[in-house]
């Protein structure tokens, strides 16, 4: 089963297990699928043992049932919830990866109006004018994109299908070079959702990712480095993903990673002079050594 479809099913699971019930049109306006889809959904449901009350048109999980129960338990939040679960996330100081990508989700997971009265980023309305096309299955403008590798400003046409799993990046078919590339949110001046549906869904593919964000069709190579106890903090805060790979050698971590490109990796060690001992491979030290030369 894709993303988008769990997703899609996990928003109307919590809308269905609160409080409130939903006619068929309300259900169809917040979860932008089709009548028939509803319908099949709510079909899921009651094959996977949820009971679900239906009352003069309007919809909800039976509350009483131990299946909506264990539900409501594991994964619902009131809306009086989600608002003291924002708040306390602003009140974290500074970036975090983890906090971004924390708020991201529960943006992109809750329906609730409390959100909307929430402060949102740049990042999160781009996240719903994204979320929104890759539903309809739309094709998108990224206005004044502003690419590091070509070093040019300009818009690019595309169609997103898919988010990265921190939700900085969405994957999209990009048909001016016809490939499926990463965009980065905070890249894209503004996004305008065009009327032409997708072209090209059959060449919609994700590629590899490393833990440090970067893609490419198939890994480059293994890194393998040493870190002090300062540079493996550093490491996993910024790139949590990292911490799978890292082994404990007495008074320093061995990282021995695949990596889809050096740039991700190689900035970090290059930022940490002193703290990193570069192990392998030997196309990494040769990239190493000509950003040097850079400087």
């Amino acid at each position: 089963m894709d993303q988008q479809k769990i997703q899609r099913l996990l928003r109307l699971l919590m809308l269905l297990s609160g409080q409130k019930r939903y006619n068929l049109q309300e259900l169809i306006s917040r979860m932008e699928i089709s009548e028939r889809t509803i319908y099949r959904y709510l079909e899921s449901f009651e094959t996977a043992g949820f009971v679900i009350e239906r009352n003069n048109g309007n919809y909800r999980l039976q509350q009483a049932h131990s299946a909506t129960r264990t539900l409501q338990n594991l994964m619902h939040f009131t809306e009086e919830e989600l608002l003291i679960l924002f708040d306390t996330l602003s009140l974290i100081e500074g970036t975090s990866a983890i906090k971004e990508q924390l708020i991201r989700k529960l943006n992109m997971l809750y329906d609730y109006k409390v959100l909307q009265s929430l402060q949102q980023t740049d990042d999160l309305l781009k996240i719903q004018s994204i979320a929104q096309s890759i539903r309809q299955k739309k094709q998108v403008l990224f206005k004044n994109y502003r690419s590091s590798n070509s070093n040019i400003i300009s818009d690019r046409k595309v169609e997103p299908f898919d988010f990265t799993a921190d939700y900085r990046s969405v994957w999209c078919y990009e048909h001016q070079s016809r490939q499926c590339k990463q965009f980065k949110l905070a890249r894209i001046q503004s996004i305008a959702i065009l009327p032409n549906t997708w072209e090209k869904e059959e060449k919609h593919h994700i590629h590899f990712t490393d833990a440090f964000r970067i893609s490419a069709k198939k890994p480059v190579g293994k890194v393998v480095i040493r870190l002090s106890l300062k540079a493996y903090n550093l490491l996993v805060e910024e790139f949590p993903l990292t911490a799978k790979y890292i082994d404990k050698e007495k008074n320093t971590y061995l990282l021995t990673i695949a990596v889809a490109g050096f740039q991700g990796i190689g900035r970090f060690v290059l930022g940490l002079p002193g703290e990193i001992e570069v192990l392998g491979s030997p196309e990494f030290i040769e990239f190493l050594s000509k950003e040097r030369k850079k400087f």
